[in-house]
């Protein structure tokens, strides 16, 4: 694998925290620190629109494709949903006390779910925007969450250093396994197999299997690993860090395959757009566009 090509998308203001794509659209969205929700086109990041604006900081994206509804969280505890097709805002809930920082939905049913600073992991019904239920998780707080392989769960990074598993259904923590000497930031589970990715403030890749047992870890990055994508075969893991590296990781091996530079600053979130590219986003307030070769 190699790189052939990086675009610079700039137009925020402060650090980006955040990206979510609409793939039948190719729509890329990227919001944070100035709480602009900014919209590009996925693969050049022409046409380049602000379609919202939030009071605080923007933490968290996710797109719902089956209703084309862009879920927005942001500092304050507050969710914001945007209808897309509609350009408007459809409902805003102050779902926790403290940032959101981790969204999610359901492939097809109509689920939805957020985590927060508050410890807090709240489910939502995405057919009404609205929250209905709720379960107190972790004192410390919660960073992202991923539903698990088998999705019968949610496995949640805590600020503790634990990942947290809630029961979907049951509506409470079934198991905590320890992860990180720190605190746990990304959690992330293959798209192909019944596998789950975790990183945090150690800097150290851990590779999970669906009931979370340790298969193997790697020390990936000098400092905060912050953020985790699996590439769409399941095959590589891209990993972003404070250290402004992205590595590009065997599953198999847990062998770094590649390794890109080119933010100034803390690398916060990543998103694969295709099977050859991928997005970044960082503290140096950029967005940018890395096209691949040979990926497998």
């Amino acid at each position: 694998m190699r790189l052939v090509g990086e675009w610079d998308l700039p137009g925020h203001s402060g650090p980006v925290y955040a990206l979510a794509c609409d793939y039948e659209r190719k729509a890329l969205y990227s919001a944070g620190g100035d709480g602009y929700i900014a919209e590009w086109r996925c693969i050049s990041g022409k046409q380049a629109r602000a379609i919202a604006r939030t009071p605080g900081a923007v933490y968290s994206l996710h797109f719902v494709p089956s209703i084309h509804h862009l879920y927005v969280g942001e500092s304050s505890g507050i969710v914001y949903v945007l209808d897309i097709g509609q350009k408007t805002l459809r409902r805003s809930v102050r779902a926790h006390q403290s940032s959101v920082f981790g969204l999610g939905s359901h492939p097809s049913d109509p689920e939805g779910w957020s985590s927060g600073r508050d410890g807090a992991f709240v489910y939502w019904d995405t057919a009404r925007s609205e929250p209905f239920a709720a379960v107190k998780v972790a004192a410390a707080g919660l960073r992202d969450f991923v539903l698990s392989p088998k999705m019968t769960s949610f496995l949640c990074a805590g600020r503790d250093g634990y990942v947290y598993e809630v029961g979907r259904f049951e509506r409470s923590v079934l198991q905590r396994v320890p992860a990180d000497p720190c605190f746990v930031v990304a959690i992330e589970a293959s798209p192909v197999n019944e596998l789950v990715a975790t990183g945090g403030r150690s800097g150290v890749l851990k590779l999970w299997t669906a009931d979370l047992e340790l298969k193997w870890e790697v020390p990936a990055h000098t400092i905060t690993l912050n953020t985790i994508a699996w590439h769409p075969s399941g095959r590589i893991i891209a990993t972003g860090g404070r250290d402004r590296l992205i590595h590009l990781w065997d599953v198999q091996t847990g062998k770094k395959l590649l390794t890109l530079s080119g933010h100034l600053r803390s690398v916060n979130a990543l998103l694969w757009i295709s099977e050859d590219t991928l997005a970044s986003a960082g503290d140096d307030g950029l967005v940018k566009i890395w096209h691949l070769e040979d990926s497998p």
